[in-house]
């Protein structure tokens, strides 16, 4: 094989670079409605659809179809709490140790109000395995505002010891599509600001 090919499809495989493989799933996140019950629903009145955004790179794992972000109500005796939940499914292609799934977060206007992280420390063998997480919204408003999401594998330990993470690249130009102000640093986690 030519060397400069064979260094062109090493290249292709490496996070952070210019030729690294990336593709785009979206689907419908179903209504923007969250049922509280005894008849109370949020944004009873709108019909509009939730838009759930995946994307898929050249990592030793990958997000099966197009995961996103719903919104529940969990009552209980004295008053409930609002939450965020997903499903998904990885297809490892190799011996896992841990994966970090990140689920960014935009409302309606399109400002980036939240990203959150979904971190399993377990062994995945080569082949499918589901997961779940759930998060604590902090208001009604903020379940009321919550339109879209982008998920993405963000980093991956495999069991031989190599940690992997997500070119950030195709990640920052679709949540650019939401809002420019986005940056690389909210990509990452934070903790809710106190109320002033």
């Amino acid at each position: 094989m030519n060397v400069i090919v064979a260094a062109l499809l090493l290249l292709a495989f490496l996070p952070g670079t210019a030729f690294a493989q990336a593709s785009v799933t979206k689907a419908s996140g179903g209504s923007i409605k969250t049922e509280l019950g005894m008849g109370f629903t949020v944004n009873k009145g709108s019909t509009l659809e939730r838009e759930w955004i995946t994307i898929h790179q050249a990592l030793p794992a990958d997000l099966v179809g197009t995961t996103g972000v719903r919104t529940a109500y969990k009552p209980d005796r004295v008053s409930g709490e609002y939450t965020y939940e997903v499903e998904l499914t990885i297809e490892a292609k190799e011996p896992l140790a841990a994966i970090t799934v990140h689920y960014l977060l935009f409302d309606v206007w399109g400002r980036h109000v939240r990203t959150l992280a979904l971190t399993e420390v377990t062994d995945v063998e080569p082949g499918r395995k589901s997961f779940s997480g759930t998060w604590r919204a902090w208001s009604e408003n903020d379940v009321a505002a919550y339109y879209a999401s982008i998920a993405y594998l963000a980093r991956v330990r495999t069991k031989a010891g190599r940690v992997i993470a997500a070119d950030v690249a195709p990640v920052l130009a679709e949540a650019r599509k939401f809002t420019s102000k986005f940056t690389a640093e909210d990509l990452e986690p934070r903790v809710r600001p106190e109320p002033r």
